[in-house]
């Protein structure tokens, strides 16, 4: 689901960029190191150091010395997950550093709600309204 930007802070990518920064660029789930922004594969490559190697080489097999990651640029991608959901909410322990398969896999479970609450934000409202008990809609 695309991002709604009028639902972040103003200052969203400072907010988002600090967090990735004292995560180290790696992701807080699974441990994956990710690439900064317009940083080179080759510089990508020396950060990441010898225990990585043969896991980038897999990943990266389309890569041809061009500096930009052509297989799969996404599996490097650290993003900012707010555990709640709520993207108004930037208070530190909502936001967690997360690979972008990680954050997907995160999201998942919110899928559903997140796109009734996008339909209801544009003025879709539900038909019938949840029961209240004694009988009345």
């Amino acid at each position: 689901m695309p991002m709604e930007y009028d639902r972040y802070p103003s200052d969203w990518k400072t907010i988002a960029l600090q967090v990735k920064q004292d995560a180290g660029w790696i992701c807080q789930h699974c441990g994956k190191p990710c690439r900064k922004p317009k940083e080179l594969v080759a510089d990508f490559e020396k950060r990441l150091g010898a225990d990585w190697q043969p896991q980038l080489t897999e990943k990266l097999a389309d890569y041809e010395n061009t500096g930009v990651l052509q297989y799969k640029p996404k599996r490097f991608l650290l993003t900012v997950a707010h555990l709640d959901q709520e993207p108004s909410n930037i208070a530190p322990q909502n936001l967690k550093a997360l690979c972008a398969p990680c954050h997907l896999r995160f999201d998942v479970k919110f899928r559903g709600y997140n796109r009734r609450r996008l339909r209801e934000r544009r003025g879709q409202l539900r038909l019938f309204a949840e029961h209240s008990g004694d009988g009345q809609p």
